[in-house]
């Protein structure tokens, strides 16, 4: 199983932050330890110091235990009794808050709940500025996580926007296709929309199939999971890659061979998807690559079934 992701608040080498915990257990008095051993989330895990003996009452009548709580300290744990995967009603008091204090419209209000919880994951975030942009419009930062093959340029986004402290996305470096990359796999199945901005253009056609079809396990696995970003695109997409001085290629999609990717994958992962696309005149896109027919490809794309 795949450690637990935590937010990076210090500088290790290799930006990863472990898991666990090295906190003692507090010693307890026999007096304040519950009747079901809890504390703090686990059972049987505190020290009792001894105390003298006393005449015990009579038992009462056995009451069913408990399950033992989950650990709260892991950071979005799910696996706790308060935690809901679909919401029927709403407690009428907390209703009259959303209703008349946040003003959110009575049919729109468990749209909102469920929306505020999405996950998103920004893979190849380079310095994360897309994920700050989001957090400054009003996103949950604890609910973003940003990847990226070069791990310095998460570090330099730190030093950029000065907010180590403040920020409580989760950064972490992957190889989208190292299959054995445990940090990646620990996020299969929990978000609820992945970003590719300036990323799959990078891939010839072959391998942009392959790094979507491990996009869509990192996808919750229901219709609405979405797939959205940008890259560099041409009016007729290209038929092999064109090589880049800084190494690799640049492989330029059009509208429908964007399409013809989801499709294949579609077809490998036994899911369908809808692709919505456009070529826009971004700018810098024509200048900076100097190529004829050079566009900004913008795409959203929805698991449909």
């Amino acid at each position: 199983m795949a450690p637990p992701l935590h937010h990076l608040e210090s500088q290790p080498d290799n930006l990863i932050a472990s898991s666990g915990t090295t906190d003692e257990l507090p010693v307890l008095p026999r007096s304040e330890v519950p009747e079901n051993g809890v504390v703090n989330g686990t059972q049987e895990k505190a020290a009792v110091t001894s105390a003298p003996a006393e005449s015990k009452p009579e038992p009462a009548a056995e009451k069913p235990e408990a399950p033992p709580l989950q650990p709260e300290s892991k950071s979005g744990n799910k696996a706790v009794p308060w935690y809901h995967t679909s919401l029927a009603e709403i407690d009428p008091k907390t209703l009259e808050v959303l209703e008349q204090y946040s003003k959110i419209p009575s049919d729109q209000i468990i749209e909102h709940i469920f929306r505020i919880r999405q996950t998103l994951l920004d893979l190849g975030c380079c310095f994360a500025q897309d994920v700050r942009r989001l957090v400054f419009d009003g996103a949950p930062s604890e609910n973003i996580y940003g990847a990226d093959l070069y791990p310095q340029f998460m570090e330099l986004g730190y030093e950029l926007f000065q907010d180590r402290k403040s920020l409580k996305s989760t950064f972490f470096p992957t190889d989208i296709l190292a299959d054995k990359d445990l940090l990646l796999r620990g996020l299969d199945g929990e978000m609820d929309i992945v970003y590719l901005g300036l990323f799959l253009h990078h891939f010839d056609f072959e391998t942009c199939v392959k790094v979507c079809v491990r996009v869509t396990k990192l996808l919750k696995p229901k219709k609405g999971s979405l797939v959205m970003g940008v890259q560099v695109g041409s009016l007729v997409g290209d038929k092999k890659g064109i090589p880049i001085p800084s190494g690799g290629i640049l492989w330029r999609h059009d509208i429908e061979s964007l399409k013809k990717v989801w499709e294949l994958v579609g077809e490998e992962t036994g899911t369908k998807w809808n692709v919505e696309a456009r070529l826009e005149r971004g700018k810098g896109f024509g200048e900076k690559w100097q190529l004829e027919g050079t566009r900004r490809l913008g795409f959203e794309v929805e698991r449909v079934e």
